[in-house]
């Protein structure tokens, strides 16, 4: 914004005011800014983890301590399923003892008994009565089963009469009869056991997983949080270091001029009529580089510009605008085409007036030296257009978007002053007035515009 004076407006001892350094302090050597001021720059960027490792595995273990809970709670159903199969499966050795009795009958009448089908017997009807399904036989049933095991022991099968196999397979068949029905029971209430086991495990899996990814995703927000309060932390350490590195850039010159003038005042003689309109319009520059910092840094903290509106004579406040360019680029020719009429806008006066300088001051410094920029201002219906023209290379497309962005420099432009701020304020300012600020290629060169609402005096 702020520009070296022409050799012919440079007083004496200029040139001992206002010193820069580079980072990592930025200091003044000017009287009124003695302070050095340390310069907060940003380090490498510490890459946080997605997931903390210790709170991962602390969420590892309570959901191991979950599954193991559910499967404490669901042993006793799992013991009493196993049991009934137990029982379920233990029916058929009934219907085995009724066959072995049966045999028996049969090699009774043939060729005898022989001792291992007798050792057989024996066996199978003490089985009988040791498996799990003997408990839930009736009182009859356990009763002929206890008899003939007591019978088999008494006496060896060997010397008992045919008709004794007989009698004793026609008792044990009603025994088969109810450990058959027993055993039914006992199958279909053992899938529904297994139904309801297996529903229940895959509903405490179901929780165990969705506390898992609950903590998953809590861990992941909480990281990512962490990484935009990082991200913003730097940013705003970024934005401070270039912010003291821009005040004491542009505030050097204009502050100079006016401790130089000043000084020259304090002499008798000399022009103090040129000497006092030299401290004005350090002062002004002054004032809209302030202005233009503040509204930068309410920007970039998120908070909306909030313009302080009145009727302003959009004219007048071009023709001051041209007053104060003039006097920072004085080999620069400016041709005013403004409005004869007076024309007003309701609006914040400071900033718009930021905003026409930005846009002039942004000609003159990237337009070709030597030609002409043009400040065109005429009222169109219930609409003011402002125009500035100059006579540069035509941005592209994706130029044309990428200026009105913050911090953004081309690099056709790299090598001259600026920091890329002027039309993202302007932009802005434009656009809390209810306007439009753009771009347009007009040959031989380009045009900086923008509209705001007309207001009728």
């Amino acid at each position: 914004m702020a520009r070296n004076l022409a050799s012919d407006d440079r007083p004496p001892g200029l040139e001992d005011y206002g010193s820069v350094r580079a980072a990592p302090f930025m200091t003044t050597r000017n009287p009124i800014l003695p302070v050095q001021c340390p310069v907060s720059v940003a380090g490498p960027r510490r890459r946080v983890p997605l997931l903390n490792p210790s709170l991962l595995a602390a969420g590892l273990v309570v959901a191991l301590l979950l599954l193991a809970a559910l499967l404490f709670v669901e042993q006793e159903r799992l013991v009493s399923a196993i049991a009934n199969a137990r029982a379920a499966d233990s029916a058929y050795r009934y219907a085995q003892l009724e066959r072995e009795l049966l045999k028996a009958a049969l090699a009774c009448h043939g060729e005898g008994l022989d001792s291992l089908r007798q050792q057989n017997l024996l066996e199978r009807a003490e089985t009988a009565i040791a498996g799990q399904s003997f408990s839930l036989l009736g009182p009859d049933s356990t009763r002929i089963l206890r008899e003939l095991v007591e019978a088999l022991r008494a006496e060896p099968a060997a010397g008992w009469p045919c008709r004794r196999f007989a009698a004793w397979a026609e008792k044990v068949h009603p025994v088969v009869i109810e450990a058959t029905a027993i055993s039914d029971r006992l199958r279909a209430d053992l899938l529904g056991q297994l139904r309801t086991y297996r529903r229940d495990i895959l509903l405490g899996f179901l929780v165990v997983l969705l506390f898992a990814l609950t903590y998953l995703f809590r861990q992941w927000r909480e990281a990512q949080a962490q990484r935009r309060r990082i991200a913003s932390l730097e940013s705003e350490g970024s934005f401070k270091t270039r912010l003291i590195g821009m005040v004491a850039h542009e505030l050097r010159t204009p502050i100079a001029t006016i401790l130089g003038f000043s000084e020259l005042l304090s002499r008798p003689g000399g022009d103090r009529a040129r000497y006092l309109a030299r401290i004005q319009g350090a002062a002004r520059r002054l004032n809209q580089t302030l202005a233009t910092f503040l509204d930068l840094h309410r920007l970039e903290s998120g908070r909306a510009l909030e313009p302080q509106k009145a009727p302003v004579r959009l004219d007048a406040l071009a023709r001051e605008a041209l007053d104060m360019v003039r006097f920072q680029f004085p080999d620069q020719r400016f041709v005013p085409e403004l409005s004869e009429e007076p024309v007003w806008v309701e609006g914040d006066e400071a900033r718009l007036l930021s905003t026409l300088l930005n846009l002039l001051t942004n000609a003159a410094k990237y337009g070709p030296a030597g030609d002409a920029v043009r400040l065109t201002l005429r009222a169109e219906g219930d609409r003011v257009r402002v125009e500035v023209h100059d006579a540069g290379p035509p941005l592209d497309a994706e130029e044309a978007e990428a200026v009105f962005r913050p911090w953004v420099r081309l690099s056709r432009h790299r090598g001259r002053e600026g920091y890329g701020l002027g039309l993202s304020v302007a932009r802005e300012v434009i656009a809390q007035h209810g306007g439009r600020i753009g771009w347009e290629a007009r040959p031989p060169g380009q045009v900086f515009w923008f509209e705001l609402p007309r207001l009728e005096v």
